[in-house]
């Protein structure tokens, strides 16, 4: 079901996701205030693009407003984008999410209650990075780590080394000596190509594999791939900025935690002293290597870098790869740069727009799709579908469906229970089935989930 939606905004994340959704043969039509903006979208995108603010009742009636199903305020501005779902509201829009940044709207409990003011659902992006920065730290082998099901599957991304035992063996060769652990890999990114895997495909040095499984055996599977998951205890965080402050806080939460965190700018450090409870925050530049080794680089288990400068984050990242810091967590702002991320030696890379694009995607109920997402530097995404009695693939063995070639069934849930699939397996009504897909296939793949 073709959905139509009004997206406010058209920075890199009101991009990124008009042309997801606009792939998704949805109606979209966007406002942006930045006229330079609006001509570059107007040449990039398969959308209709306006001229003005969002807060415009004649601009809002030209997108169609009266007839939106969902309308996405996405500027830089808290004031404009609750105004902007405010008056979609009085239009009759059922679904209205906005970014904002204000962390006095997430504050538990919250003073303010955003619905009041037209607002259905809010995205803070800072918030949302620090939690896939926290998921990360807990899943010390993984380069990327996204959930499906209610949490119940995950996907991993494991970065292959010489010391991997499965090197040189094919897929399926893999999946048969290792039966009794259910998993399946979706995807091996090599030399900045996305493969979806065959049987015969080869594990190879330096590929990065995206495994998918239950999310109690993700240990497992690491462990086969020769990456044990420990337990990072001694953290240390470069920026006290909303996404260095939002990971200390998530991180408190845990226990037997060691946490420090770096800040350079003496007001903020006072600040973040005094709200944060169980992290010793110390004033210095985090670049500067004689403070890194007195506060104990050496001994840190994983250093998160999220500065607002992107080369400190690498290259602090970096050195603290040399020093033997077993996780390294970079910030990086340019998506060109995420594929080169783990090559050079960052285990992991975040990136706020392509997360804060993730958060709402799952937030947008589309047919049959349950949640949609994209991981750094893979030109793929994973869809969550659920099944219904008329679909294709229902009733029938997945090696009885013509499935695209560039597509991959990953997990299957029924009923609570996780099935990982095999070529024997039917897919029933009300299952859900998460789908590792290259772009150019997705469409084909939608078909076959078709009511």
């Amino acid at each position: 079901m073709s959905l139509h939606i009004v997206l406010v905004g058209l920075g890199r994340v009101g991009l990124y996701l008009a042309k997801v959704l606009s792939r998704e043969n949805h109606n979209v039509v966007a406002i942006e205030s930045n006229l330079p903006c609006c001509r570059e979208a107007g040449e990039k995108l398969d959308v209709q693009v306006l001229h003005g603010r969002g807060t415009d009742h004649r601009l809002l009636e030209m997108a169609g407003i009266r007839q939106a199903d969902m309308i996405i305020a996405l500027t830089g501005n808290d004031d404009q984008n609750i105004l902007t779902c405010q008056m979609a509201a009085r239009y009759g829009v059922q679904r209205k999410i906005a970014r904002i940044r204000n962390p006095v709207f997430y504050e538990n409990p919250p003073q303010f209650s955003l619905s009041q003011w037209g607002v259905d659902v809010a995205i803070q992006p800072e918030l949302e990075t620090a939690k896939e920065i926290v998921l990360l730290i807990k899943r010390s082998a993984a380069t990327d780590v996204l959930e499906f099901a209610e949490n119940m599957v995950q996907l991993i991304g494991i970065r292959l080394d010489g010391l991997c035992p499965v090197l040189n063996q094919t897929v399926q060769e893999v999946s048969q000596r290792f039966r009794e652990q259910a998993f399946r890999a979706v995807a091996i990114l090599r030399n900045n190509k996305t493969i979806i895997p065959a049987g015969h495909d080869l594990y190879l040095q330096r590929d990065q594999v995206f495994f998918m499984a239950k999310s109690e055996g993700i240990p497992k599977i690491a462990a086969l791939m020769g990456k044990a998951e420990e337990k990072l205890n001694r953290i240390m965080i470069l920026g006290g900025g909303k996404i260095g402050r939002f990971t200390a806080r998530f991180l408190e939460e845990e226990k037997d935690l060691e946490i420090k965190l770096i800040e350079s700018n003496p007001d903020k450090t006072q600040q973040l002293a005094d709200e944060l409870l169980r992290t010793l925050v110390i004033h210095g530049d985090g670049r500067n290597f004689d403070l890194l080794a007195t506060e104990g680089i050496l001994e840190t288990d994983a250093l998160v870098s999220v500065t607002d400068d992107e080369e400190t984050n690498i290259l602090t990242s970096l050195l603290a790869k040399h020093l033997g810091v077993t996780k390294t967590i970079a910030l990086v702002s340019r998506e060109e740069y995420l594929p080169i991320m783990a090559p050079i030696g960052v285990n992991a890379a975040v990136n706020i727009n392509l997360i804060t694009s993730n958060s709402i995607l799952r937030l947008i109920r589309r047919g049959d799709v349950v949640s949609l997402a994209s991981l750094p530097g893979v030109d793929a995404q994973v869809v969550e579908y659920i099944v219904h009695a008329g679909s294709k693939i229902a009733r029938k063995p997945l090696s009885k469906i013509d499935f695209p070639k560039d597509a991959i069934v990953g997990a299957v849930t029924r009923g609570g229970q996780v099935i990982i699939p095999v070529g024997e397996t039917q897919i029933q009504p009300d299952d859900h089935v998460v789908v590792f897909s290259l772009p150019r296939v997705l469409l084909e793949v939608e078909k076959l989930f078709e009511r």
